[in-house]
């Protein structure tokens, strides 16, 4: 029976994979090895990985075509020959085989057969294929949302940003034309391609012109880097393998240098690294949870990495000069040549020539469990520790000097949720910077750590109004624990916000004990907190606030007569006909409405005249309003009221008034 015509090419396929997977599994090792053990400049980083992700494609090929037989070189059985019935093989009688020709063809035979089977290889790479198809097709098609999210970004020519970028170009001499976008559906400014930097339309707003610089440039180092160019090989080639997990530790690792490395092509060009690290605190607040889906050349696109790279940039760690790659470039290279030499190569079975079979541990043992195995510890150490060095860094970057630093710091705390980050943050309250104190009492009141609660509320005594602001808001996250008597205190407080947000805090916290003392805000300075007054009143449901919320039924403003209105109908408390005829005259169409609805609700006859001239008011919602109220009050007045409302020229008017008049009276 002959092989099938596929079976060749499956079997020097599947015996190329297999020499890849060693040889990537040796290449890509030493460059952890080597990155892990010596603290390396990125640049001498981004080198070796980029060697051996590359190299341990071509290696293999080249053994193959040198016909090297190295000293582990695996050769893969021999597909048995199956004969056909009457035919004669090794020149020998098939009617006198010997013993030992017997012997030794069958035992050939069956162990081959149970260890190899000519299926094998060709379903191997078969799976192989689809799986690396697959993947790769997701990638494209995650590459192509990513292109539909960005369809609306829209070209900046001129302007402030496009003469950045302009001048930038002159300075450090980059020659090649780049197209400067801007879109909103992106939070980091990103590098595309080979010659486009999309922002996002926060960048005007939000970064002063120096920081503005720092972001043009650290995208232009992409741009001038092909970083774009290498995660996209290097993302096909983790797809494509993916039974090498060590490549997307690669991936990884280069996303990683090309950051470090466009930091400091940035800050050599801009000669500032404050800039820069001021860019990316900021641009760290506009990080959306949802990433791009893809692997793209970014300010921040990785969150974790931010800290580490603010913290290299304040602290003054950036080569005065780019490192020399010569040396480590010959030994890249050399370690390319020694794997070409003695790393084990793969080989299909030669046809003419009868092979031994190999012992399975020959060709399993070795690649299978040092590469996947290998990795696996590795890939659980990095994902599963990343997050504990990442709040370890942003702890201690709780301690920096520069107290924007501090501030990103304590955000992402909050951000990331860690409960180890409570204590280190209660420490913060303390800090001298007004603005680092604000971002760690709202991060605390992100982490919900009822350990925060005594800590913050020690703040509402704070020097700086915005901290005692930001201290109530914070104590809004929980409903028991908090202390009322601080509160209370600040409703006399010389700010306005503060006096609102306390109010509304004991709002939520239903201090009904307080009644009073908010009561006596009914004539605050700020309409604001007179509104706030008027509506925890009526949520409190305390009585005692009921002559409180009459007395501002006359307020000068109208949103407070408005929420005094709904408040004194939550409380089910009385409101003179006198007063409320005359506020379905107030000024304000919300006011009226409202005072219309409760003459309907109250069924106050005695406003069926100020009903029925209301039906002709201006605003649409007050003749609705007056013609619905009409239909509540049970009297013959209000009857022909709504008859008359039947030739209003107003829609709403004429169905409001035929759906009441079909009700009983």
């Amino acid at each position: 029976m002959t092989a099938p015509p596929a079976a060749p090419l499956a079997s020097s396929l599947f015996a190329w994979l297999l020499t890849y997977l060693i040889h990537s599994t040796v290449l890509l090792g030493v460059a952890w090895l080597v990155t892990r053990r010596r603290r390396l400049e990125p640049g001498v980083s981004d080198l070796l990985w980029k060697v051996a992700l590359l190299a341990s494609l071509v290696t293999g090929t080249i053994q193959a075509r040198l016909r090297l037989s190295t000293p582990a070189a695996v050769t893969l059985p021999a597909a048995p020959s199956v004969g056909e019935p009457g035919t004669v093989r090794n020149n020998e009688s098939p009617a006198r085989p010997t013993a030992e020709h017997t012997s030794t063809t069958s035992t050939t035979s069956t162990t081959s057969t149970a260890l190899f089977t000519p299926s094998i290889p060709l379903l191997t790479v078969l799976l192989w294929a689809a799986v690396a198809l697959a993947s790769s097709l997701y990638y494209v098609a995650r590459r192509l949302i990513l292109v539909g999210r960005l369809a609306d970004r829209r070209a900046v020519s001129d302007g402030p940003l496009a003469a950045t970028l302009a001048d930038l170009q002159r300075a450090t001499g980059y020659r090649r034309r780049v197209r400067l976008t801007m879109a909103r559906t992106i939070s980091s400014p990103v590098a595309l391609g080979l010659s486009e930097i999309c922002v996002p339309e926060l960048a005007l707003s939000e970064l002063g012109a120096e920081q503005q610089r720092s972001m043009l440039a650290h995208e232009l180092a992409h741009l001038a880097r092909r970083d774009s160019v290498w995660l996209a090989g290097a993302s096909l080639i983790e797809r494509f393998f993916f039974f090498q997990p060590l490549n997307r530790l690669a991936r990884r690792e280069l996303e990683t240098t090309a950051e470090y490395l466009s930091d400091e092509w940035a800050m050599r060009k801009t000669g500032s690294a404050v800039s820069l690290a001021k860019c990316l605190a900021t641009v760290a607040e506009w990080i959306q949870a949802s990433p791009l889906g893809v692997p793209v050349a970014g300010l921040a696109e990785r969150r974790s990495l931010l800290v580490a790279r603010i913290a290299r940039l304040l602290d003054g760690r950036l080569p005065s000069s780019p490192a020399s790659r010569r040396g480590w470039a010959i030994a890249a290279a050399l370690g390319v040549v020694a794997t070409i030499a003695a790393a084990p190569r793969v080989s299909q079975p030669s046809p003419p020539v009868p092979l031994s079979v190999p012992e399975r541990g020959d060709y399993v043992r070795s690649p299978s469990p040092e590469g996947r195995g290998g990795q696996g510890v590795r890939t659980r150490t990095g994902s599963g520790g990343e997050d504990t060095t990442v709040v370890k860094a942003l702890i201690a970057r709780l301690k920096d000097e520069n107290a924007g630093v501090r501030r990103a710091a304590a955000h992402s705390l909050g951000q990331l949720g860690d409960p180890r980050a409570v204590q280190p943050l209660i420490v913060v309250l303390a800090d001298s910077d007004a603005e680092v104190r604000s971002t760690a009492v709202d991060a605390l009141a992100d982490l919900e750590d009822p350990r925060a609660i005594g800590p913050i509320a020690g703040l509402l005594k704070d020097p700086v109004a915005d901290v005692r602001h930001n201290a109530l808001s914070a104590l809004s996250h929980w409903e028991q624990g908090v202390p009322t008597a601080p509160v209370v205190a600040l409703l006399d407080d010389p700010s306005a916000d503060v006096r609102h947000e306390a109010v509304d805090l004991l709002e939520h916290l239903h201090a009904r004990s307080a009644g009073s003392a908010i009561a006596r805000l009914i004539h605050d300075p700020s309409a604001d907190v007179r509104s706030a007054v008027v509506q925890a009143l009526g949520n409190l449901g305390a009585q005692s606030g009921a002559a409180a919320i009459t007395e501002a039924l006359g307020d000068a403003n109208a949103d407070v007569r408005h929420a005094a209105l709904s408040a004194l109908n939550d409380l089910k408390a009385p409101i003179a006909e006198a007063t409320l005829l005359n506020l379905m005259k107030d000024a304000s169409a919300d006011v009226r409405q409202r005072a219309a609805e409760l003459a309907g609700e109250r069924s106050v006859v005695a406003a069926i005249p100020a009903l029925r001239r209301l039906i002709d008011d201006p605003r649409g919602d007050v003749r609705e309003a007056a013609t619905e109220a009409l239909g509540h009050i049970a009297d013959p007045a209000a009857r022909q009221a709504l008859q008359a409302a039947l030739q209003s020229p107003d829609p709403k008017v004429r169905r409001a008034a035929a759906e009441a008049l079909g009700q009983d009276p």
